[in-house]
């Protein structure tokens, strides 16, 4: 069974953590780090503080690598591709392809032909934020990491996302996922 968190990775810019929360703003995960150099991490915590995934950066420019772990086990690295309004991200070792628009900062995850997660984004005031839909349990961890990895500065700057351009946040989340809006997280261009 699916269910819908909500990033606000306004906080992850600004104090380098920031809680995912569901429909109900329960807190879910934790996710702290930092990004800028080689080594340098964001780790997605459970709420009884247990490491559940890290991504690592592996490289600088403009296509920055990630290495990214579960569990404390390195299950593959990521390969980005940027083009003029896409980008794909593909994760050897998952075998995972994440495929968006970099405009509407829509992004879709597929496993060969079995979809594992979707991330639409949305504006609300000066922060942006991501409504991540997860059709497994087990894979939230990873998909949080991923929705971090899509807020580093060189894969944003290329969307130049516009707040206002963005649709806006209902007062409560609708648990259902066709009605339901997306979470907050603000991007720095």
């Amino acid at each position: 069974m699916s269910r819908i968190i909500q990033l606000n990775l306004s906080e992850l810019d600004h104090t380098r953590s920031s809680r995912v929360i569901d429909e109900y703003k329960d807190t879910k995960y934790l996710i702290v780090g930092k990004w800028g150099l080689v080594s340098d991490t964001f780790s997605v915590y459970s709420i009884t503080g247990d490491i559940l995934a890290k991504i690592r950066q592996q490289s600088m420019g403009r296509t920055p690598k990630f290495d990214i772990f579960f569990l404390h086990q390195f299950v593959g690295s990521s390969v980005i591709n940027i083009s003029m309004h896409y980008t794909t991200i593909f994760i050897n070792g998952l075998n995972w392809l994440v495929i968006g628009n970099q405009e509407k900062q829509s992004y879709t995850i597929w496993h060969r032909r079995e979809k594992i997660a979707t991330i639409k984004s949305y504006g609300q005031s000066d922060q942006i934020i991501r409504l991540i839909k997860v059709d497994t349990f087990k894979h939230e961890p990873l998909v949080v990491a991923i929705a971090a990895i899509l807020n580093h500065p060189s894969l944003v700057h290329t969307s130049r996302i516009k707040l206002r351009d963005l649709g806006t946040l209902a007062a409560k989340p609708n648990p259902n996922w066709e009605n339901s809006q997306p979470f907050h997280f603000k991007c720095q261009t």
